[in-house]
């Protein structure tokens, strides 16, 4: 096999990952680029972090913004997604900010606001493969009970509604 090929073997391998449910629900990866700092003694952390999944071949996903004490961040629900699987290219609004970027195997590359941000796949991190993670009813079943998290409710609502 040629290297070319050995390559888009890899992407596909990463665009078209294995369904974990009759739903076609399938957990993509989290993304980010936190930083820690203790110069004031408790550990502060800033920065975004991207939990994305794949629902019958729409993306969906939760951004995280840290600004400040580590721990429990805001978080919402992404809205006005658009993936194209081919370039890879994405769009979402989330946190009264809009991303419009590149998801990559490694990365999620782009501008948050017109600010360029690079989250990098957390590789030390377990993939998302966990009993929320194995439907879309199991996902929305947990996420709704997350009261840091915005708009989760009305994604599963509206998803619910598209599947009747």
């Amino acid at each position: 096999m040629h290297r070319r090929d050995l390559l888009l073997a890899g992407v596909l391998a990463f665009t078209a990952p294995r369904q974990t449910a009759a739903q076609g629900f399938t957990p993509l990866g989290t993304f980010d680029d936190v930083r820690v700092s203790s110069a004031t003694g408790e550990p502060h952390c800033y920065g975004y972090s991207l939990e994305l999944w794949r629902h019958r071949g729409t993306i969906i996903g939760l951004l995280d913004r840290h600004s400040g004490l580590c721990g429990d961040p805001p978080c919402e629900a992404l809205a006005n997604v658009s993936h194209d699987p081919g370039s890879g290219r994405l769009d979402f609004s989330a946190l009264s900010v809009t991303f419009v970027g590149t998801l990559r195997r490694d990365d999620v590359v782009g501008t948050l606001d017109g600010k360029r941000i690079r989250l990098v796949r957390d590789k030390d991190q377990p993939p998302i493969d966990s009993d929320r993670d194995k439907s879309l009813d199991a996902w929305c079943d947990f996420w709704r009970g997350v009261r840091r998290c915005r708009g989760v409710d009305d994604l599963c609502r509206s998803l619910s509604s598209e599947q009747r």
